[in-house]
């Protein structure tokens, strides 16, 4: 079987699988252009400000933008550029950001927040990717609570166009509230929940419920068995010194099936399912990836990637099924993934 018909077998796969992808899915999906550099705008609305700030940062390598300087690590608030009121012309209240460069980013998707630095107003984080560039960020007028501070609040933000993955993050505030759509690619969704539980779990004025702990489950597409395992991978961290695994038990509920030890990675290269087998299915998980129509978390991605270039391709997809189908791959499909 040649490459030809490999090609033309996950292609015919892919349209008929098509017409399964939900419209929760699409909430997550990126759709960038094919431009890595572009200018985007700020409506500052009734902000009334000539000093609005904006905030960029890559959360998948922990750098931040600053238009001259590049892509910085040092700097937290690296990326702010005073936009000083330039005016776009033909639009009242419009101010223009500099040109942003997501030459490399992965998953051409970073984090933005604009910032009225006379009143301290913010907007909430918002995922964005290529797709906005030329496009107008606007107040959408949807308040909504800060994750780590229950008294503090943001804005939402919504652009007039290029809407293909662009929206507010989803997480989960110190209260239990479940905020946003948009998840960010390399997300592990289950350290989300594991990390709540963790954060909180004898928090005096922040109580994790089972219903909290189910609805963030049920948000963020995890299971109970997975936000375990991630909650028991971070014994011993000092970051979390309320680790209390009988009592996260009792919220998380994990099956009785599930370990009590903290899950190693045995996983099979290729195999993104984790069913212990590597088949088509795979493969079309892999290409559906490749072209934003799934959303990988870390572990997953790993799997996915099988030529660790860093990115997803259809190249990945097509050595996958290959290796399905008994032909030669030079990479390591079947092999277990610590």
């Amino acid at each position: 079987m040649g490459k030809k018909h490999l090609c033309l077998i996950l292609a015919a796969v892919l349209a008929a699988s098509s017409l399964a992808v939900s419209a929760s899915a699409a909430a997550i999906d990126f759709e960038p252009s094919s431009d890595s550099k572009g200018t985007f705008f700020f409506d500052s609305g009734d902000w009334n400000s000539e000093n609005i700030n904006f905030y960029i940062w890559d959360s998948t390598t922990g750098e931040y933008a600053t238009g001259n300087k590049g892509w910085v690590s040092e700097n937290p608030w690296g990326s702010r550029k005073r936009l000083g009121g330039t005016a776009v012309e033909g639009k009242t209240g419009v101010f223009e950001s500099y040109e942003l460069d997501l030459s490399g980013r992965e998953n051409d998707a970073v984090y933005v927040i604009f910032h009225d630095a006379d009143s301290g107003a913010q907007t909430f984080d918002t995922l964005i990717n290529s797709s906005v560039f030329g496009y107008t960020a606007t107040k959408d007028g949807i308040i909504y609570e800060n994750p780590t501070d229950s008294d503090k609040t943001a804005v939402g933000v919504h652009f007039d166009g290029g809407d293909g993955g662009v929206g507010v993050a989803k997480v989960i505030t110190s209260t239990g509230r479940i905020q946003g759509d948009i998840i960010h690619p390399s997300v592990d969704c289950a350290d989300v929940v594991a990390t709540y539980v963790l954060t909180y779990l004898h928090n005096e004025v922040y109580k994790v419920t089972e219903q909290s702990v189910a609805d963030a489950i049920v948000a963020f597409g995890t299971t109970a068995d997975d936000v375990w395992a991630k909650y028991l991978s971070h014994k011993g961290d000092e970051n979390y010194p309320d680790y209390d695994e009988e009592a996260a038990k009792k919220l998380i509920k994990p099956s009785e099936s599930s370990s009590d030890q903290p899950a190693t990675s045995s996983s099979l290269l290729g195999d993104v399912d984790k069913s212990n087998k590597i088949d088509s299915a795979d493969a079309l998980s892999i290409l559906r990836a490749s072209v934003k129509l799934e959303n990988f978390d870390a572990e997953t991605f790993k799997l996915a990637d099988v030529d660790s270039d860093g990115k997803l391709s259809s190249g990945d997809s097509l050595q996958v099924l290959r290796y399905s189908v008994h032909l030669d791959t030079p990479y390591a499909i079947g092999q277990p993934v610590k």
